[in-house]
């Protein structure tokens, strides 16, 4: 039987248990990033324009500059990566944790795109309430993953009891 904790709805199917977080709307951070993503969008587009304009410019030294135009266009597709990344993080406005048998999923949706990221259930720890950052989390491996920042403490523990005593059930308090 599935809890009833505010704030949070459950699903579950025969293959997978979905839990949906809230998330609370970062406005600064969200319009910092779209003003960030949409800088490094007009950068790109003046870039490719000025690499093929140099490309073709019939100069003797339009090659080599050709070239190391690429370079930095790709070094600023890694940026705009990033930059695109984060403001998917911000713009989300829920966080959803679906667990499987064999895999541990944890999604940001942003329409059709959002960060998702997943992990192999063998390596990951019971889940744990860090409060030094105020989130649900786990450890996989060596690397702390937080997620279900924006919970209350006293719901985000008592979703921590039910996942730690549906999925480790043998894990007691005394481990830690």
């Amino acid at each position: 039987m599935l809890p009833s904790i505010e704030n949070i709805q459950f699903e579950e199917n025969n293959e997978r248990l979905k839990v949906v977080l809230p998330v609370k709307k970062q406005w600064i951070y969200l319009l910092l990033y779209s003003v960030m993503l949409l800088t490094w969008v007009g950068m790109f587009i003046f870039g490719l324009v000025f690499t093929f304009q140099m490309a073709f410019s019939g100069e003797r030294f339009a090659f080599v500059f050709t070239v190391m135009l690429l370079g930095l266009l790709y070094l600023l597709f890694l940026l705009g990566r990033i930059v695109w990344r984060q403001w998917q993080f911000y713009a989300a406005n829920r966080e959803i944790l679906f667990v499987h048998d064999d895999m541990l999923i944890v999604r940001r949706p942003v329409s059709i795109f959002g960060i998702t990221t997943a992990y192999d259930r063998a390596h990951v720890t019971p889940y744990y309430y860090s409060e030094k950052h105020n989130s649900l989390a786990f450890d996989y491996g060596h690397q702390h993953v937080y997620f279900g920042r924006d919970l209350l403490p006293d719901p985000a523990r008592r979703l921590i009891g039910y996942l730690n005593a549906r999925y480790y059930p043998h894990h007691g308090e005394e481990d830690e």
